[in-house]
């Protein structure tokens, strides 16, 4: 019986909880909860429950990093309508998200978080001049004077950061930095198994990440002068790998691309995979732009 499938339809209806195309929600446990599953999805899993935090944030993250590896986490956060898990979980999935489930809910039980009737934004109950509304696909209810309010302080945040700076000239600088580490890698791997793509993957990632942390904002500039610095200075290593190879002889490369048929289908190979690489670093960087220009605010509606 335990082995039985248990799909995301079979544990909504056994706990009357309402379900869309990837995700179920209602009320679990005295909390409101919304459970998103997709085998393809970035997460595959994603569980929030409702409640307001308030001054109980770092017990709460406490709690969840202390218990993480028994309820199969890997990531978590506490935001400002409750808290969201990533369970990893690929076999018998809506029996651990059920159990992960319980172990949580009883967590907030024991601490006093408020549950459903309570409204996550204040913890206070409900009442006549609550409506029902969606923040990031999760539908719960809130007071509305508490909803007009963190619409209004979401759309204040929007708006402080489209009037950051983009600090083009530091994040190209933090991009540098990643691509040189980048080439250092291709050479390595170059003369370890004459594979120096590979470089182009850590240079590109390595890239946008050093672009952020040296004060670079998330624009389209970044996305595209992140791709094009990478490939520039992977394949300008290459080159000087080529070229130590060859012992300085440039004319000897040509040579031996035009002779040396192992040669030529090692240099092809290479070639071909920095632009791979670099392409698969670059779609990445092109969702995490998209994802980030999503607008909180226009993701918060009142649902009646």
């Amino acid at each position: 019986m335990e082995n039985k499938r248990y799909s995301m339809k079979d544990f909504a209806e056994e706990y009357g909880l309402e379900t869309d195309k990837k995700s179920c929600y209602g009320v679990y446990n005295g909390y409101r909860i919304h459970v998103k599953y997709s085998v393809m999805g970035n997460p595959a899993c994603l569980v929030t429950v409702v409640t307001d935090t308030d001054g109980k944030n770092e017990n709460l993250e406490k709690f969840l990093e202390k218990n993480k590896k028994e309820l199969k986490l890997s990531a978590y956060g506490v935001v400002g309508i409750g808290l969201m898990v990533s369970p990893q979980v690929y076999t018998h999935v809506f029996r651990q998200v059920k159990e992960i489930l319980d172990k949580i809910t009883s967590y907030l039980k024991k601490n006093g978080f408020p549950g459903a009737d309570s409204c996550p934004y204040c913890g206070t109950a409900l009442d006549e001049t609550a409506v029902p509304m969606v923040e990031s696909g999760i539908p719960f209810s809130a007071h509305c004077a508490c909803f007009d309010r963190a619409y209004e302080t979401a759309r204040r945040k929007e708006e402080a950061q489209r009037a950051l700076p983009a600090n083009k000239l530091a994040g190209m600088g933090g991009a540098l930095c990643g691509a040189l580490i980048g080439a250092a890698a291709a050479a390595i791997l170059f003369f370890m198994w004459n594979f120096a793509a590979l470089g182009a993957a850590v240079a590109v990632f390595l890239g946008g990440w050093l672009y952020a942390k040296f004060g670079g904002k998330n624009t389209l500039f970044k996305v595209i002068g992140v791709a094009i610095l990478s490939l520039l200075v992977l394949a300008a290593a290459y080159f000087v790998c080529l070229l130590v190879q060859a012992g300085g002889d440039v004319s000897k490369i040509g040579e031996q691309i035009a002779s040396d048929a192992d040669y030529r289908r090692g240099f092809l190979f290479n070639t071909v995979f920095l632009f791979v690489f670099d392409a698969i670093g670059t779609v990445y960087a092109v969702f995490s732009y998209l994802r980030e220009r999503k607008k909180i605010s226009a993701n918060m509606y009142k649902a009646g």
